[in-house]
Formats: C-alpha cells, sequence, structure tokens
C-alpha cells in the first residue's frame, strides 16, 4: 500500500515541480524619464550659471553585466562621458557588448543631447526576461568627472512580473578619472585612475551629505 501511495505521489510531485519554474515574462516598453532637480536650491553651494546634464544612454542588460560599479574603475566610455559629455565612446563599448555577448540587450539614448538643470531626459526601452535590468548614467556638468546614474535597477517584481512604475533617486558619482575639486576646475587626471565612488564631499555636499540629483521615472507603457 506505502507502495503504491508513493507511485501516486510521484506525478503530483512532478507537476508541482514543473509549475513552480519561473515563466518568461515576456517582453515590455517603458518610457525612461530622467528629471533633473539639482538647482541652487538643492545645492546651493558654488552651483554654477550654466547647470546642465548632457545626453541619458544606458541599456538593458542581463545581471551578468553592468555598465558600471562603484569600486570598480571607470571604462574609456564612462571616463568620456563623465568628462565631457560625449557618448560615443560608451555607445560603442554597448553595440560592441551586443553583438558579442549574451550580455546586454537595447541601447537607450535620449531624444535631446542635454537638458538644463532643472529639466528632463527622455526615451524608451525594451526589455525582456533575458534582460530584465535597466543602467543609465549622464554628466553633471560643467563638473570634472561627475555624474548621476541609474544603477541596474531590475523592473521585474518579485512575482517575476514587469513592474508598472518604478522610481528611483538619481545619485552623484565621481569616475576616479580626474581629480579636479569644483564644477569648473580645470584638468587635473588622476593617475593612477580610483574606482568609482559615491560623492560624499565638496560642492554638491551639504551639511555633510549629498541628496539627489533628480529622479529617474520608469513607467511601463506596453
Amino acid at each position: 500500500m506505502k507502495y503504491l501511495a508513493a507511485l501516486l505521489l510521484l506525478p503530483l510531485l512532478a507537476c508541482e515541480t514543473e509549475t513552480s519554474q519561473p515563466t518568461d515574462p515576456g517582453s515590455a516598453v517603458y518610457r525612461v524619464r530622467f528629471e533633473a532637480t539639482w538647482s541652487a536650491t538643492t545645492h546651493p553651494q558654488d552651483f554654477p550659471a550654466d547647470a546642465h546634464f548632457s545626453r541619458l544612454i544606458g541599456a538593458a542588460h542581463s545581471p551578468a553585466a553592468a555598465l558600471f560599479g562603484p569600486g570598480a574603475l571607470a571604462s574609456a566610455g564612462i571616463k568620456d562621458m563623465a568628462e565631457r559629455g560625449n557618448n560615443a565612446a560608451l555607445r560603442a563599448q554597448i553595440l560592441s557588448l551586443q553583438a558579442g555577448t549574451a550580455t546586454v540587450g537595447e541601447l537607450l539614448e535620449s531624444r535631446a543631447t542635454s537638458t538644463s538643470s532643472p529639466g528632463e531626459l527622455v526615451d524608451t526601452v525594451t526589455v525582456n526576461g533575458k534582460f530584465p535590468l535597466l543602467s543609465a548614467v549622464t554628466m553633471i556638468a560643467p563638473s570634472p568627472d561627475w555624474f548621476v546614474a541609474l544603477e541596474s535597477e531590475n523592473l521585474l517584481d518579485e512575482t517575476g512580473r514587469w513592474r508598472t512604475h518604478a522610481v528611483v533617486e538619481a545619485r552623484a558619482y565621481d569616475a576616479g578619472t580626474d581629480s579636479g575639486p569644483n564644477f569648473t576646475s580645470p584638468d587635473q587626471a588622476t593617475s593612477p585612475a580610483q574606482p568609482v565612488t559615491l560623492i560624499s564631499t565638496g560642492p554638491l555636499a551639504r551639511n555633510g551629505t549629498v541628496a539627489p540629483l533628480g529622479v529617474f521615472h520608469l513607467d511601463r507603457i506596453k
């Protein structure tokens, strides 16, 4: 009798195992809007007259990829974006990873090439089960090598479904490639280059902390 019960239980266990496997969420399209809030009110120390952000750039990717990482050295693409607001090398880096690996999906790049601050940068991007994470960066300008970023934001919720909306604070990072202390400091190449870090001092700091310079709004539109 115990043997028969075990046989009857096996198909049930098999069914339970099959249904517990994660399902493919399909694809989703998100509107990505960077709302720049950096101003003389939010960050009053030495606020520059021509405060702006460079063209937003990023990509959908898998957990095995990253555009940048705190504690790691900046790539040539991140360096050029953070120092000069030039996306050419970073765009080439993303497209190369698209073609040569299975870790990067669709490129994201805002239609506007820059925005004053306060202001906004907008684009859309398609994600899927293979590339559910989203990263994006834009230069804080003028600055030596500072930028804000959306870092590997997972657009799947804990149930494996696409999130309807997400709001993520835009934190300030130092690319570790220029040692200038102020917004308009002359070029001072950092040698050797240092790892990317969150900014905690300097003119962006107020009372010992650096407030977010904006907000990333991620809205599913399809």
